[in-house]
């Protein structure tokens, strides 16, 4: 496979993972600013907090879609920086181990 590939496919994979992530945290957020009365801050992506109206409990949040865009954009280039760097040093290591194997 070559470089371009690998990264690439690491490229669409951290994307994912970046979307999961920061969908996980807000979820994360929402619960622990439901059960708390405090404000929940993710600095950057959303702030949410818990407030009454009508007599019911309310969640109000203000997004900031552009930090969550830039959060996905980040843990996904974190991912493809680690995994072609872990990915090329365990390429060595097993052309080393068996260099008869090696192209």
């Amino acid at each position: 496979m070559t470089s371009g590939f690998r990264i690439l496919l690491h490229s669409f994979a951290g994307l994912v993972l970046g979307v999961c992530v920061v969908f996980l945290a807000i979820a994360a957020s929402l619960v622990m600013a439901f059960t708390t009365a405090g404000d929940v801050t993710i600095p950057g992506v959303i702030r949410i907090w818990r407030a009454t109206e009508n007599g019911a409990t309310a969640l109000n949040f203000v997004p900031n879609i552009a930090g969550m865009g830039i959060a996905v954009v980040l843990i996904a280039g974190l991912y493809v920086l680690a995994s072609t760097l872990l990915g090329a040093r365990v390429r060595r290591a097993s052309e080393a181990a068996h260099p008869e194997a090696a192209r």
